[in-house]
């Protein structure tokens, strides 16, 4: 693999940001900015070898600074929803900003998709990789403890995107991290997701209330509604809501030290099948719902993104564990290591 550095433009600060173009021996290309850790595109092949950028996102970095869906963001401190912006641990109580209704969403006002992260290139095993560092210092966004973070990406030659994550804090604290891409496998352009078939290795799902706050329960899937144990395309679907198409679903092994399948997408059209394979105890199934809400979100190459226009497959932890400590275990307490790994990987049929 290889990997190229280039500028991306610059923040209101003065900082510089950068963009990095990772290439495996297949061809298949991604840029990515150490700006929020964004995966700008990801280009893979069709059936007949034609790339395609199959990521939705923005043309420049300021169209990123004007906020939006979180695309291809990490997000955290806690990536979903905690319900009520507020939480305790240790005794201590504390009260985030609600920026989704009554929830505090992706980490607050200014979550990690929203900060400049360290990068370098490194060597593993052979492979090189970009590796982007953060330190988030205590009581930002009201969170506390530091925290040090790693999110490391590589482009395998098997046409997986790896993903890893690490973190230490000197309090306990809440930590949810995932990536927030959307993937339109037709090419990022190419309308709505419709006619993706969605294979999702959950039986039941997290139950929420009528604001999306997680209640600590969990509900079993519903045939033709929101099971997707078996292949299922999405527009054989009778209606496609929050409860179906933005949820938490729980992969029935938990964590695991090796990542294994919780997911696969398959686009007919042009034969392009994404796995989704994660350490990770469940994901969040995200198609869009809201891109339409303002009007279509503006997108690359002066194109828009109605609603449905791409599907997320977030690999995290129930997002409010700490509100709901029985149903997941997104908190870090000083002296452990968080450590994860997600792998999206691409071929065709």
């Amino acid at each position: 693999m290889s990997i190229t550095q280039s500028n991306y433009g610059q923040l209101p600060s003065g900082e510089h940001v950068s963009l990095f173009t990772l290439t495996n021996a297949n061809g298949i290309r991604s840029e990515i900015t150490d700006y929020g850790g964004i995966i700008v595109s990801l280009c893979v092949p069709d059936r007949d070898g034609t790339m395609k950028d199959i990521t939705l996102g923005k043309d420049s970095l300021q169209s990123y600074l004007n906020n939006g869906p979180f695309f291809g963001a990490i997000t955290g401190r806690v990536a979903g929803r905690i319900g009520g912006g507020a939480f305790t641990i240790d005794g201590e109580d504390y009260v985030l900003a609600q920026n989704n209704g009554p929830n505090c969403l992706h980490g607050g006002v200014e979550g990690f998709d929203k900060m400049l992260w360290d990068a370098q290139l490194i060597v593993e095993a052979g492979v090189d990789k970009l590796q982007l560092k953060l330190t988030d210092p205590d009581d930002h966004n009201n969170f506390p403890g530091t925290l040090n973070c790693s999110v490391t990406y590589a482009l395998l030659d098997d046409n997986s995107l790896e993903i890893t994550y690490s973190a230490t804090t000197d309090k306990t604290t809440p930590l949810n991290l995932t990536n927030h891409s959307y993937f339109n496998l037709a090419g990022h352009d190419s309308g709505d997701v419709l006619g993706h078939d969605l294979q999702i290795v959950a039986d039941t799902v997290a139950s929420v209330n009528e604001h999306a706050s997680l209640i600590g329960k969990k509900d079993p899937v519903q045939a033709g509604y929101n099971d997707y144990r078996e292949f299922v395309s999405l527009k054989a679907l009778e209606e496609i809501d929050h409860g179906n198409a933005d949820i938490h679903f729980n992969h029935p092994d938990g964590r695991t030290s090796e990542p294994k399948l919780i997911a696969r997408v398959y686009e007919p059209g042009s034969g392009r099948h994404m796995e989704v394979l994660t350490t990770e105890p469940g994901v969040q199934f995200y198609a869009g719902l809201c891109l339409s809400e303002d009007g279509p979100e503006s997108g690359k190459g002066g194109g828009t993104y109605p609603a449905l226009s791409g599907l997320a497959l977030e690999t995290q932890d129930y997002a409010d564990s700490v509100n709901f400590p029985d149903m997941g275990g997104a908190i870090l307490k000083p002296g452990e290591v968080f450590t994860s790994k997600t792998l999206y990987r691409f071929s065709t049929k």
